[in-house]
């Protein structure tokens, strides 16, 4: 009798697993695959850029076709504005502020302008500093509103900026832009009209008063009326001895030009130099010390060369 031949179960119990292995790795690909699907795509997901085909930007051009070049007219805000006042022993300088809105700053430096302490007196009330002048050779006064109505008043310090009081007699002889209303020049005993309605720059010393509108500088004669000067883009002045400084851009320098203007009428005009470096369309002021001017623009002081 023939024996029946059985067939090995091994191969078929090895096929049943890897059938169910396939299985098993299918569905965790497809977990991972749908799990995927809905997640929102990070940088490290992102696909690199060919960095061979990007596109670079001179950095001398801008990336804007319709952006033009700084403009030389200046951009400052009135709250912006700066005074710079040189005695023979101390330097002091100030950004204006807008009283109730934006803190003016006052500083002194005792080094020839290496190193500025603050000096605003703030414990005061100070709410904007509408003049700035240095006397006594280490001392200062100022006028300025303060406290919450901004009262206006004029203060003097004897301890290089340390203590500020105030003055009634000395704001009495004080000239100065009115706070509440610039196109009018506080004068002692009667007022004046400024030659605009918003003068961007100031300053008063001796017999001289000179105001800049729109870069034309002008000085107050005896008449009371307004004398312009030659210079028709100021961005700054300043009173030096009797004669008035104007710094001004111009296509031979890489920054402000600074003119002394004296002689009959002011109509003398003798450049100082070129203060290199200077932003025309930035907040500056000027100033002269022992006939060399400075100008302050942004966080320095340069020379006219």
């Amino acid at each position: 009798m023939a024996r029946r031949r059985w067939l090995d179960p091994v191969p078929a119990r090895w096929l049943a697993g890897t059938l169910v292995a396939l299985l098993i790795v299918a569905t965790i690909v497809l977990v991972v695959l749908a799990l995927q699907s809905v997640q929102p795509t990070t940088a490290t997901d992102a696909t690199p850029v060919d960095q061979s085909s990007s596109v670079e930007v001179d950095p001398t051009t801008s990336a804007s076709p319709t952006a033009a070049a700084p403009s030389p007219s200046p951009s400052a805000t009135a709250a912006e504005a700066r005074f710079f006042s040189i005695g023979s022993e101390g330097w002091w300088r100030a950004t204006a502020g807008d009283c109730g809105t934006t803190a003016p700053l006052v500083e002194h430096s005792a080094d020839g302008g290496r190193t500025w302490q603050d000096v605003t007196p703030a414990y005061r009330g100070i709410g904007q500093v509408a003049s700035l002048d240095a006397f006594a050779g280490s001392e200062a006064e100022m006028v300025a509103a303060m406290g919450a109505t901004c009262e206006v008043q004029a203060l003097r310090t004897f301890t290089q900026g340390e203590f500020w009081q105030p003055y009634p007699e000395v704001l009495t002889a004080s000239r100065y832009l009115d706070l509440s209303d610039p196109s009018v020049v506080v004068l002692p005993g009667d007022d004046v009209a400024a030659p605009c309605a918003e003068p961007r720059s100031f300053r008063a010393a001796g017999t001289v008063v000179a105001v800049e509108c729109d870069g034309t500088v002008s000085v107050l004669g005896s008449d009371r009326a307004w004398q312009p000067l030659g210079a028709t883009d100021a961005v700054a002045l300043s009173i030096d001895g009797g004669t008035v400084v104007t710094a001004s851009p111009a296509a031979d320098c890489a920054g402000v030009a600074v003119t002394r203007w004296s002689g009959a009428g002011f109509g003398t005009a003798t450049p100082l130099g070129c203060a290199a470096g200077v932003d025309p369309a930035g907040p500056l002021a000027v100033a002269v010390s022992d006939g060399r001017a400075l100008v302050w623009s942004g966080d320095a002081v340069a020379a006219a060369e």
